[in-house]
């Protein structure tokens, strides 16, 4: 049933929603170019940022997103998606991780989960500098990166999060995976943790086959094995957020295709049913792959993405 805080009505809803019928007709011009930067994290890394800002600069943004993107891929991948969000009146900020794109370090590796909350930490005190109200955005591992800053940093951090946006998240290990697969993993990453453990197909991204060679032609993605310390780290977080999501209070929007192979939406299903928040919405595209924003119905995830934001915004 839905609660109240305040004035506000909070709720809970879980949606599914058709598979369409056919390629979304895609916008041809070319998404404008991020004003890039470098963010300092704690430990001294210079992580490259990118900022897509809403309109001239004359007016204030309705609001400001924090993105951070998935495993082995890059923020300038979110360009389209950022000028969608621009031409809503959002601001959009977003870095490489450590061992991604633009940024240093060993392709696709990280010694221990916190070093991505670090990235994280500089992605987000640079985007709360203002009054915008500030959403917090991650795709795949990036869904898991943002879900746990959310849980571990961001109160102790001070910064109060307008929401939480969880794309295809990486909640749960797959349900195609042996146990045996995920307990040898973690023996793995003990004595060979630079043992390359799992590749990601491009294939399982999306059903438009632009997507596919699009990312396969990319050279800022990583098309090599991902190393199993890497695997481990993910599957340790995945924990730490099943342990602390229902202490979780600000509003989160979920939304995860139903063919998704490389992240498992059962995961997405069992967050969006017991996250704390009260305002919490979980939406499910039959048929989606793992990149519903780059996926057939990647217009209507994306309306459905600025509604709930302005709605959000407005309620505040």
């Amino acid at each position: 049933m839905p609660t109240k805080q305040g004035t506000r009505q909070m709720t809970a809803t879980t949606t599914q929603v058709a598979a369409p019928a056919a390629i979304a007709a895609r916008d041809t011009a070319a998404p404008p170019d991020p004003r890039m930067g470098r963010l300092r994290t704690a430990d001294g890394l210079e992580l490259a940022s990118y900022r897509w800002p809403a309109g001239d600069g004359t007016e204030p943004p309705r609001a400001t997103i924090a993105l951070v993107h998935g495993l082995a891929e890059h923020a300038g991948r979110y360009a389209a998606l950022a000028a969608r969000l621009n031409a809503a009146g959002i601001d959009v900020l977003a870095i490489d991780l450590r061992g991604h794109g633009q940024s240093p370090g060993k392709r696709a590796w990280v010694e221990r989960f916190d070093d991505y909350l670090n990235d994280a930490d500089a992605l987000v005190a640079e985007a709360a500098r203002d009054d915008t109200p500030l959403f917090l955005m991650g795709h795949s591992m990036g869904g898991a990166v943002a879900a746990l800053y959310a849980i571990e940093r961001a109160p102790i951090r001070g910064h109060a999060l307008a929401g939480l946006v969880l794309s295809s998240p990486a909640l749960a290990p797959g349900r195609d995976v042996p146990r045996w697969m995920l307990a040898m993993s973690r023996f793995i990453t003990r004595v060979w943790p630079s043992f390359p453990a799992i590749r990601i197909d491009a294939a399982l991204l999306s059903r438009d086959p632009a997507v596919v060679a699009a990312n396969r032609a990319d050279p800022l993605v990583h098309h090599g094995a991902v190393p199993a310390r890497t695997g481990a780290e993910i599957l340790d977080a995945m924990a730490r957020i099943e342990r602390g999501r229902g202490a979780l209070r600000v509003p989160v929007l979920v939304y995860h295709g139903t063919e998704d192979k490389l992240t498992e939406p059962d995961g997405s299903r069992a967050f969006g049913a017991r996250v704390g928040s009260p305002d919490r919405t979980l939406t499910l595209y039959e048929g989606g792959f793992h990149e519903t924003m780059n996926d057939l119905e990647r217009d209507r995830v994306i309306d459905a993405l600025i509604e709930w934001i302005h709605a959000h915004v407005q309620a505040r």
